[in-house]
């Protein structure tokens, strides 16, 4: 009965409505992308750089959905803005719910169709292969909305865990350095990672060329680190040239892995910040945010549940 009336208000829309409907959604899509656009002209990759110190607390957005949150939220100037963010549906599944008249923040959600890849030369063979032969195809992009935690009715509980979090728990700037070789020794046993503990005026080094790694410092950091230039160069061959750019990307890589063995670890992008500053001019955005979300997806492929609390062990 439910799905009937639904259908029976679907189809009570006349023609001129539904036109008028998606040219108000198109004006607000519009709309949402030149916000994002000024956002993105009045930010330095620096800036951007901080936003991914960030990024695990929305880590189920793309790097451009969270661009886009943060332009709103800057609009707004939302001074509660936190930036753990979720759908209506989600945060009610969690048994936490959305405060009345609350202002959903927009993002763009990809919608899929499925297409055959092959075509079957019988009805029989088509049912048998239906799922086989499709695939999930990009057709558009809609309008969602998602919701800050401090728009939830969880939104002081949230506040006080946080300040206990500060109180108790004591901010490490690195993870333990035997985790860090053991995971980095587990999972690229192709790098050849040396200690050489006895010339402490460099950090480490990376060869890409016979996949050598050389730790000078005994931090956990700078393991990370260059098994971030392993990755991006020997693993993901990104054509990254600069050198300021490849450090970037290491450093996100070793704070990537860092939070995933401890995610109030206190890290920060000083390293790094000290190369965007030369190359805000040469590393474009899209280039960023496509070496990002490589690196981002690898990390996801690479991390399986537990795997931190297991090499930890």
């Amino acid at each position: 009965m439910e799905a009937k009336a639904k259908k029976q208000r679907k189809s009570s829309f006349t023609p001129e409505q539904k036109k008028e409907y998606k040219l108000q959604k198109e004006t607000e899509k519009q709309q949402l992308c030149d916000l994002y656009q000024k956002f993105i002209e009045k930010h330095t990759i620096k800036d951007f750089i901080g936003i991914i110190a960030d990024y695990k607390t929305m880590h189920k957005y793309s790097i451009r959905n969270i661009f886009m949150v943060l332009a709103q939220a800057e609009s707004r100037e939302d001074t509660k803005f936190v930036g753990v963010l979720n759908s209506f549906l989600n945060w009610k599944k969690q048994k936490v719910f959305v405060l009345r008249n609350s202002k959903g923040y927009k993002v763009l959600v990809p919608i899929f169709s499925k297409i055959k890849s092959l075509e079957s030369n019988t009805q029989e063979q088509e049912n048998d292969n239906n799922n086989k032969d499709s695939q999930d195809v990009l057709s558009y992009f809609k309008l969602g909305n998602v919701f800050d935690i401090s728009q939830t009715t969880e939104y002081e509980n949230y506040l006080k865990e946080q300040k206990e979090i500060d109180r108790v728990i004591m901010r490490n700037a690195e993870i333990d350095y035997d985790t860090a070789l053991n995971f980095a020794r587990t999972n690229f046993p192709e790098a050849k990672i040396t200690e050489d503990f006895k010339d402490q005026s460099m950090k480490g080094k990376y060869n890409p060329l016979s996949k050598e790694i050389v730790i000078y410092q005994k931090s956990s950091h700078t393991v990370l680190h260059e098994i971030g230039h392993h990755i991006t160069q020997s693993v993901l061959g990104l054509d990254v040239e600069k050198y300021a750019k490849n450090e970037v990307l290491a450093e996100i890589i070793a704070y990537l892995i860092m939070i995933r063995f401890d995610e109030n670890i206190d890290y920060n992008f000083k390293y790094s910040n000290v190369w965007s500053n030369r190359i805000t001019d040469s590393f474009e955005l899209e280039e960023f945010e496509q070496c990002f979300k490589k690196l981002s997806n690898f990390l996801n492929s690479l991390f399986k549940p537990n795997i931190a609390k297991g090499d930890e062990k």
